[in-house]
């Protein structure tokens, strides 16, 4: 099975990847502040191992699947999918933990 993306689909899902990270991080940091737990010391820490893996690995597998095609076009959709899943859930959590709201599963 061949999926053939072009070179704009994968950095367009690579984009979504790396808009959903940003925002999860940004509720993160103001859920943090609402808490009067933020630490601008910590930001680099965190940057390194919450937020850069993620892009890091996400690039990688769309090089992957640009240069070399199928079966690596298919691993990074299915990564994508479950990368923004993942991210989602966790902004629809801090949305709710912020606003002091309850969000329906």
């Amino acid at each position: 099975m061949s999926i053939n993306l072009t070179d704009v689909t994968l950095t367009n899902v690579l984009i979504v990847i790396v808009i959903a990270i940003i925002v999860d991080a940004l509720f993160g940091i103001l859920k943090s502040i609402k808490r009067h737990e933020f630490d601008l010391r910590d930001l680099p820490k965190f940057v390194a191992t919450g937020i850069l893996p993620y892009i890091g690995g996400a690039g990688i597998l769309a090089l992957a699947a640009y240069v070399a095609g199928s079966p690596f076009e298919e691993l990074f959709l299915v990564s994508a999918a479950a990368i923004v899943a993942k991210y989602l859930a966790e902004i629809k959590d801090k949305v709710a933990a912020l606003f002091q709201v309850t969000i329906d599963k």
